[in-house]
C-alpha cells in the first residue's frame, strides 16, 4: 500500500460524506461541489489507496467492507476533532494564568496579596514565576508579566501599573550618630547597589541618578556593595551593612514597622512598573480580569 500523501488526505474529506450520507449528489450539495468533481475524487483516492470503497449502482452506492472499515475510523476521528474544537472555543484561555515578574516585586509586593485574589475569583489561578533580575521577554512563556522599565516595548502591550519612587534606607542603628544635614557625611556611608536596576542600567546608575536629583552630584555613586536583586540590597539595609537606595512600593512593610528608616529625600524614578501583555494574550478575557485586579489594587 502506497505511503499516504496530503492528497490522500484531503480526499477522505470527500470520502467521510459519501460513506456517511450513501451518494455522490447528496455528498456533493453537502461540499457545495458538482457531483462529477465528488466522483473523481473518490475515483482517485481509491487508486491511490489501491482499495475499492464503494460499490456504485443504479440506486446509488454502498459501501464495501474496506470503505465500511476505512468509515468508522474516519467518524471517529471527526467526533474527536469536533470535541476539542468544541472545548477548545468554549473555554478560549485557561484558568490557570501564568504571571511573570522580577523576583523583588513578586516577594515584597505580589505575594502579600495573592490570598485576596483567591478570595476574590475561586477558581482563576495565577501561576506566578520570579525571573531572572532582569525579564527575558522573548520567551512566549507568560500571559502576563510586570516589568520596572522607562516603558519601551516593541512586541507586547504595555499599561503602567504604578509610578516609582526611589529614596534611600538605613536601619536605624546604622545611621544612628551620623550627621545627617552635613553632605559630607555621604562620605562616611557605604551605598548598597541594585546592580541590574533596569535592562542597559550601569551598575551605579539607580544610585547616581538619585544623587543627581538630590543635588548631591559631587558624591561618588560606584563605591558600596552590589547585589543583583533590589531585596537583597534591601535586606543588606536592614542587617546594618549600609544605606540601600530603595523603590517605594518594596519597602512598605519595613518603614512601617521600624526596622528602616529614610530621612533623605524621595525622588520620583526614571523608571515605573509596566503591566505586559503579550498581542497573542489581547482576547484572553482572564489575563485582562488579572490585569484589571492587579491595576486596582495600586
Amino acid at each position: 500500500m502506497p505511503k499516504p500523501s496530503p492528497r490522500i488526505f484531503s480526499a477522505l474529506i470527500y470520502f467521510e460524506a459519501c460513506g456517511r450520507l450513501l451518494s455522490f449528489s447528496a455528498a456533493a450539495r453537502e461540499l457545495h461541489l458538482t457531483t462529477g468533481a465528488v466522483s473523481q475524487q473518490i475515483r482517485k483516492l481509491e487508486q491511490q489507496l489501491a482499495l475499492q470503497l464503494f460499490i456504485r449502482h443504479g440506486q446509488g452506492v454502498e459501501l464495501t467492507p474496506a470503505g465500511n472499515e476505512l468509515l468508522a475510523v474516519m467518524q471517529q476521528s471527526v467526533a474527536a476533532i469536533n470535541t476539542v474544537l468544541a472545548r477548545l472555543q468554549a473555554s478560549p484561555t485557561s484558568d490557570v494564568i501564568r504571571l511573570k515578574s522580577t523576583p523583588s516585586l513578586v516577594f515584597k509586593w505580589l505575594i502579600p496579596k495573592l490570598q485576596q485574589f483567591k478570595n476574590e475569583f475561586g477558581q482563576l489561578k495565577i501561576e506566578t514565576y520570579a525571573d531572572a533580575a532582569l525579564l527575558d521577554l522573548t520567551r512566549d512563556d507568560f500571559d502576563l508579566a510586570i516589568d520596572y522599565s522607562k516603558g519601551d516595548y516593541q512586541h507586547v502591550t504595555a499599561t503602567l501599573l504604578m509610578s516609582e519612587q526611589l529614596l534611600p534606607v538605613a536601619s536605624p542603628e546604622y545611621i544612628a550618630g551620623l550627621d545627617l544635614a552635613n553632605k559630607k557625611v555621604w562620605d562616611q556611608i557605604s551605598l548598597l547597589h541594585d546592580a541590574m536596576p533596569w535592562a542597559g542600567a550601569a551598575r551605579d546608575a539607580e544610585w547616581r541618578y538619585w544623587l543627581d536629583q538630590s543635588g548631591l552630584n559631587s558624591v561618588a555613586s560606584e563605591q558600596g556593595h552590589y547585589f543583583n536583586r533590589s531585596d537583597m540590597a534591601i535586606a543588606a539595609a536592614e542587617a546594618g551593612l549600609g544605606v540601600a537606595l530603595a523603590r517605594r512600593s518594596l519597602v512598605t512593610t519595613e518603614l512601617t514597622s521600624g526596622r528602616l528608616v529614610s530621612p533623605w529625600p524621595m525622588v520620583d524614578s526614571c523608571c515605573n512598573y509596566y503591566l505586559l501583555l503579550p498581542k497573542r494574550q489581547v482576547s484572553n478575557q482572564q489575563a485582562k480580569t488579572v490585569q484589571t485586579w492587579l491595576l486596582n489594587q495600586v
